[in-house]
């Protein structure tokens, strides 16, 4: 019984570090276009509006908040990738 939850929790989790690693691949990227055009790393308004639109795709609004808290965390660990390519 748990053993087939875990099993699909896996699944899941390997759907998850694949999408992750595509997303950092692109986070490089505007590292990038930011150090070339001088462009701060952190932008506020463009973080809310991330935290909005993903919100909107939710199925179940009750996990609004629990998906916001997982995207700052995300978006935190973009930005200091930024910033060591930007070091770099």
């Amino acid at each position: 019984m748990l053993d087939n939850q875990r099993a699909e929790i896996d699944t899941i989790d390997r759907e998850i570090v694949s999408l992750f690693e595509r997303r950092m691949q692109v986070v490089m990227d505007v590292a990038r276009i930011k150090k070339e055009n001088g462009i701060a790393i952190f932008d506020a308004s463009r973080e809310k509006e991330v935290i909005a639109k993903v919100q909107s795709y939710l199925k179940d609004a009750t996990l609004k908040e629990e998906l916001a808290e997982a995207y700052e965390t995300l978006m935190k660990v973009s930005k200091d990738y930024q910033q060591k390519q930007i070091k770099a």
